[in-house]
């Protein structure tokens, strides 16, 4: 998977640009506020179909310009494609060559990536929601059946949450049957997840830190799970506890338990990282993560996934950052924005810095 350029128009602070990019590493400097990031999130939203910084489209549109343009060109399983999307605040508009797509789920692993942002500290402080997301879009990439189950749970239990409320439970179980299902779907995928992801953390980390702890995933999910549970079973038990917990719930108006509880929890030697571990080892814990995020693209969708890094000191001190650099050679095509050009000065490998 090979990003070859990439065409801004009215995006941010852009009025028009071009960018033509290395295959491997690409450093985008200069001082703050001059659209560094602004370029990552084009990318981001091309692969995803949102940005990670706003969920308002008004706040893409360039000052005083009425939409705004991307248009990528891309190396995918040998093949030059090309992504068009344009966007207003009344409408979008997404070509895949001369194919026009119809919804924005449509470009989940078109063009697969990882995205690491110094806000990502909220995956250990933040709440489940936030590493629910993680766990969400990374498997979305490479799952489009788990798509379906996520849309289709929260419109399940959005119509049951209602008839909560309403204090009229004569259809219910026709929603606890699809939340059930979808749930089932939803926990067993992001239990394998988890355990992809511990696999590769355990090499990952002490790498990145010689340190000699273990950093470890923890799934947290109300179904009790193993390795060897089958989905009937996680739905079974799903639509025991709605069946259970009904009139507590109509008091209340939502819904107690099913997937949009489920939660993980990081931890370095049995102890969870949000408590005991330093800034510099939190830092780590999220680096490693995604670096684990990366290989799990890379092993379910045969290609070479993106990885995007804004501010690439990450707040990590000088030791950190070489074992970080260290770990480029084996990944694919890297984009990092930073106002340290030097930063990677001592790094040997085909590289292209763009100077904003």
């Amino acid at each position: 998977m090979i990003v070859q350029n990439l065409y801004l128009e009215h995006f941010r602070c852009y009025e028009k640009a071009y960018f033509e990019f290395s295959p491997h590493l690409n450093l985008i400097c200069g001082p703050n506020a001059r659209g560094k990031t602004s370029l990552l999130e084009a990318l981001h939203l091309l692969m995803i179909g949102r940005s990670f910084r706003t969920t308002q489209n008004r706040d893409l549109i360039k000052h005083q310009a009425s939409y705004y343009q991307l248009q990528i060109n891309f190396i995918k399983h040998g093949v030059e494609q090309t992504l068009r999307f344009v966007s207003s605040t009344e409408e979008k508009k997404i070509f895949l060559n001369t194919t026009a797509l119809h919804s924005l789920s449509s470009l989940l692993g078109l063009i697969p990536g990882v995205l690491q942002t110094p806000d990502d500290i909220s995956l250990i402080k933040g709440s489940p929601q936030k590493r629910r997301q993680f766990l969400d879009i990374q498997i979305a990439q490479t799952d489009p059946l788990y798509v379906h189950h996520l849309m289709r749970y929260k419109k399940a239990m959005q119509q049951r949450n209602q008839l909560l409320r309403l204090k009229k439970l004569a259809a219910i179980e026709v929603w606890e049957e699809e939340m059930g299902q979808s749930a089932a779907y939803l926990t067993l995928k992001r239990y394998h997840t988890i355990q992809n992801l511990q696999y590769h953390c355990k090499s990952l980390y002490p790498s990145l830190t010689a340190e000699a702890a273990h950093f470890t995933l923890k799934y947290r999910t109300q179904a009790f799970i193993t390795d060897s549970i089958k989905h009937h079973e996680i739905k079974s038990f799903f639509l025991k506890q709605y069946q259970k917990f009904r009139e507590r719930e109509k008091v209340l108006g939502y819904t107690l338990y099913g997937a949009h509880k489920d939660d993980f929890q990081l931890m370095i030697n049995d102890q969870d990282v949000r408590f005991f571990a330093s800034e510099g080892q939190q830092r780590s814990c999220i680096t490693t993560l995604h670096l684990a995020e990366w290989l799990n693209l890379k092993q379910t969708g045969k290609e070479l996934p993106l990885f995007l890094i804004d501010d690439a000191s990450l707040g990590l001190d000088k030791e950190r950052s070489k074992r970080l650099i260290l770990q480029f050679s084996q990944l694919g095509q890297i984009f990092l924005t930073t106002t340290d050009q030097t930063l990677f000065s001592h790094y040997l490998g085909n590289k292209k810095a763009f100077a904003l």
